[in-house]
C-alpha cells in the first residue's frame, strides 16, 4: 500500500506522500509536489543503439520484482541504482506513469522522462510493470478530485494529494472507438473524447515491442513495455474518488485501448491496498462486470490481479487467497502479483530510532524476516510475483528535500536533541546526493533485508506448495510454529520455510526426507550451513517473535521470529493406507491415500489378483483415490496398491482383500397370513 518516491540525485523530484491510515493499519502512496517534464516527443536513439546487448532477464516461479529500481521522475537511475537493484536477484521494475505530468495540455503529450526510464530499464534487462494513473486536472469531474487538494494548498489530512489526479476523468463513458462502440477490431481509431482511452492507446503504442521506441532504437524483437496495470490501489479514495463502478469503467476502458495498441499486453488490474473497510472491491468490481455482456469475452478486462500487503506477513497469504476466491467464483483462473509488499525500519536513519513501537514499523532485522516469511505465504497462497517495496528510501511521508541530520541511540536519552524521522523502507539507505535523507554515514548501502531478499531469488524459486502445518500444540490449525513446505522439481528437493509465530521461543522437530539425514539450513542474512539429523529427525530452535507493532491489535505479532529455511532432497517413498468394502453383491468400493512430506505423492498404481492368483493391473498412474471394482459371487479378491511421490521414490506394496459372498441354495420367503 506504499509506493514512495524513488531516489533522485541532485535535484527535486515528485515526493510520494506516504501516510498511516490509523484506522486501517494501512500504509498508503501519493503525491506531494508535481515535476513538469521537459515538452518534447521522442528522446534521440542513445549512442550506438544498434550495439547495445538487450537480453531481457529470465523470470522463475515466482517472480521476483523490487519497486522503483528506477523511475519516470526527474533523471532516473544512474548506473549505481541500476547495479544495486540488479544484485537483488529481481528481474522486475515496477513504477508509474503519471497521466497528469504527461499530458501537459489536450492532446499534448510529453514523454521525455518516461522515454529514458525505459531505455534504461530495457538497456539492463529489466522487465517493467509500469502503472498508468493520474488523470490530469483539465479533465477531472470532481473539482480538485474528490478527496485531493488543489496544488499548494496545506493539507487538511496528512493523507491529502496535492493534485486532483484521484478524479474520475472527463469522457469516461463515450465510446472507446471512433465508430461510437467499445468493440474493438484491427484498425479501429480510438475515440479521442474518451480521454482516458486516448492516453492509454498513445502510452502502449509508444512503448509497447515494436513500438515508437523500440523502432527508434533498434531494439530486437520482444524489447519494450508489455504489462500495465490500471491504476494504484484503487480502493483508497486517496488515489481514486470514484465509485465502484467507475473503477470497473475505467480497467474496461483501459484494456480495450491498450489490446488494440498492442494485442499481446498484459493488464493488471490495479494492485489493491486491502483496506480493512473495503476489503470487497474486487468483488464488487467483478460483480459489476458481471452484468456486462463483453466481460466474459475479454477476460474480465484484465489478465493478472495485483494485490498488496505490508507489516503483517500472514496476510500476504490472505490477500491472495480471497483473490482467488473471487477468480474460482467466476470459473476464472488468472495470476495473482503481490507486486508490493513490505515494512518500513525504525532501528536505522532515517527511521524515528527512538520508537521501538512506532506503528507500522519494525527493526531491520524483522524487515528481512518479513521479507521471507511474506514470500512464503504469498506463494503458498498461489502467488505468481513477489515485489517488495521500494529499492532505497526515497522520501518516505515528507516532500522532495527534506533531510535532517542523522543520529544515534544515544541521543534518545537526551531530552534537548530533536528527533525526528522518517520512513526507511528500502533495501538500500539513500545516496549521499539524493533528493531526502542525505545524511547516513553509510550511505547506499544495504540494509539486512537485502540478504533477506536474495535468499529468495537464489533459493526460493521455481517452486510448488506442497503443504502447510502449524504444530506445536494440540490445535493443528493454531499452533505456535508455522511451517510451510515447497518441493522444487527442478532439483527434487524440499523447501521448508520454519518460524515461531508468538513471544516464545519454540522447538522444531522436522522428520528428515531423505535417507542419508542431511540438509541444508539457511537464515534471512544469507547464511547456510550443513545440517544432520539425528534418528531420522532434524531439532531446530526457532527465536520468539518480537514486532507488536500494529497498533489495532497490540497483542499481535505480525512477523513471526527469526525464519529458518531447510532444504533437503527427497528419497524417502510415500506411505500408503488402502481398504476395500463391499458395495453389493459383487460390487467392491476399494480406498486409498498416501502421504509423502517430501515432495507429495504424484501418482498410484492398482493391481488386483483374484483366488491368490497372479495380480494384474487395475489401475495406472492414477490420482483418483477411488475405484469400484465388479467381480464375480464367491471369490477372494486381493488388491494392491503402490504411490509413486513427485520425485519418483516408489512406495511398498499395500494390500487389502475381499470374499464375495456366495448366494445360498435356498432362499426362505417370509410366510404371509392373511
Amino acid at each position: 500500500m506504499f509506493v514512495s518516491e524513488q531516489v533522485s540525485r541532485r535535484g527535486s523530484r515528485v515526493g510520494w506522500l506516504v501516510v498511516l491510515w490509523i484506522g486501517l493499519g494501512s500504509v498508503f502512496w501519493g503525491w506531494f509536489t508535481a515535476v513538469s517534464p521537459p515538452s518534447g516527443s521522442v528522446l534521440p536513439p542513445v549512442a550506438d543503439a544498434a550495439s547495445v546487448s538487450i537480453a531481457l532477464l529470465t523470470d522463475t516461479i515466482p517472480a521476483y520484482g523490487v519497486n522503483f529500481i528506477s523511475s519516470a521522475e526527474s533523471q532516473g537511475a544512474d548506473e549505481q541504482q541500476y547495479a544495486n537493484g540488479l544484485a537483488t536477484g529481481a528481474t522486475w521494475n515496477r513504477w508509474p506513469m503519471y497521466w497528469d505530468r504527461i499530458e501537459q495540455s489536450d492532446g499534448v503529450f510529453s514523454w521525455a522522462f518516461q522515454d529514458a526510464a525505459v531505455m534504461g530499464d530495457i538497456q539492463h534487462g529489466l522487465h517493467t510493470n509500469v502503472i498508468l494513473l493520474g488523470t490530469p486536472p483539465f479533465y477531472t469531474t470532481s473539482g480538485f478530485g474528490g478527496k485531493g487538494n488543489p496544488s499548494g494548498a496545506s493539507l487538511v489530512r496528512p493523507w491529502g494529494v496535492t493534485a486532483p489526479a484521484t478524479a474520475v476523468p472527463q469522457g469516461l463513458y463515450t465510446p472507446v472507438f471512433s465508430d461510437g462502440t467499445d468493440t474493438p477490431s484491427p484498425g479501429k481509431a480510438i475515440n479521442p473524447d474518451n480521454r482516458w482511452a486516448r492516453f492509454v492507446f498513445e502510452a502502449v503504442n509508444r512503448y509497447k515491442p515494436g513500438g515508437t521506441l523500440a523502432q527508434v532504437n533498434n531494439w530486437p524483437a520482444g524489447a519494450g513495455i508489455t504489462h500495465w496495470e490500471i491504476w494504484n490501489e484503487p480502493d483508497l479514495s486517496i488515489f481514486w474518488d470514484g465509485t465502484v463502478t467507475d473503477y470497473a469503467r475505467l480497467l474496461k476502458v483501459g484494456y480495450l485501448a491498450a489490446k488494440q495498441a498492442d494485442p499481446t499486453a498484459t493488464i493488471l488490474f490495479g494492485g489493491l491496498a486491502n483496506d480493512a473497510n473495503n476489503l470487497n472491491f474486487y468483488n464488487n468490481v467483478m460483480a459489476v462486470l458481471d452484468a456486462d455482456p463483453d466481460a466474459v469475452t475479454f477476460d474480465y478486462f484484465h489478465d493478472i490481479l495485483a494485490t498488496h500487503n505490508y507489516l503483517y506477513a500472514w496476510e500476504s497469504w490472505f490477500h491472495v487467497w480471497r483473490a482467488s476466491n473471487t477468480l474460482q467464483s467466476r470459473g476464472l483462473d488468472k495470476p495473482i502479483w503481490l507486486n508490493e509488499s513490505g515494512v518500513p525500519v525504525w532501528d536505522d536513519y532515517p527511521g524515528p530510532i527512538c520508537e521501538p513501537d512506532s506503528p507500522f514499523r519494525a527493526s531491520m532485522n524483522e524487515q528481512a524476516d518479513f521479507i521471507i516469511q511474506s514470500a512464503f505465504y504469498a506463494t503458498y497462497a498461489g502467488a505468481d510475483a513477489i515485489f517488495f517495496f521500494q529499492l532505497y528510501d526515497g522520501c518516505g511521508n515528507q516532500p522532495g528535500g527534506t533531510d535532517f541530520d542523522w543520529y544515534d541511540v544515544d541521543a534518545c536519552n537526551d531530552p534537548n536533541h530533536p528527533k525526528p524521522g522518517g520512513d526507511a523502507f528500502g533495501l538500500y539507505r539513500n545516496p549521499s546526493d539524493a533528493a531526502c535523507y542525505r545524511q547516513h554515514p553509510q550511505p547506499e548501502t544495504p540494509r539486512p533485508g537485502y540478504e533477506a531478499f536474495r535468499v529468495l531469488t537464489r533459493y526460493f524459486t521455481d517452486v510448488e506448495p506442497l503443504w502447510r502445518m502449524r504444530p506445536g500444540s494440540n490445535d493443528p490449525f493454531n499452533g505456535p510454529q508455522e511451517w510451510i513446505a515447497f518441493y522444487k522439481p527442478t532439483t527434487g528437493e524440499r523447501v521448508l520455510g520454519m518460524w515461531a509465530r508468538f513471544g516464545a521461543d519454540e522447538t522444531a522437530v522436522v522428520t528428515a526426507t531423505n535417507a542419508s539425514g542431511m540438509g541444508v539450513l539457511i537464515t534471512p542474512d544469507g547464511l547456510t550451513q550443513t545440517v544432520s539429523a539425528v534418528n531420522g529427525v532434524f531439532t531446530f530452535t526457532l527465536p520468539a517473535a518480537t514486532n507488536q507493532n500494529a497498533i489495532w491489535d497490540p497483542s499481535l505479532y505480525p512477523i513471526g521470529g527469526r525464519p529458518f529455511i531447510l532444504i533437503e532432497s527427497d528419497t524417502m517413498p510415500p506411505d500408503v493406507t488402502a481398504d476395500v468394502v463391499l458395495s453389493g453383491t459383487t460390487d467392491m468400493l476399494v480406498s486409498w491415500s498416501g502421504s509423502d512430506l517430501g515432495s507429495g505423492v504424484a501418482s498410484y498404481d492398482v493391481a488386483v489378483a483374484v483366488d491368490g492368483g497372479m495380480a494384474t493391473g487395475w489401475l495406472t498412474e492414477t490420482t483418483a483415490v477411488s475405484g469400484q471394482f465388479v467381480g464375480e459371487v464367491g471369490r477372494l479378491y486381493t488388491f494392491t496398491i503402490t504411490a509413486q511421490d513427485r520425485a519418483g521414490n516408489v512406495s511398498g506394496e499395500t494390500a487389502v482383500s475381499i470374499f464375495t459372498q456366495n448366494l445360498p441354495e435356498k432362499l426362505f420367503l417370509p410366510m404371509l397370513v392373511r
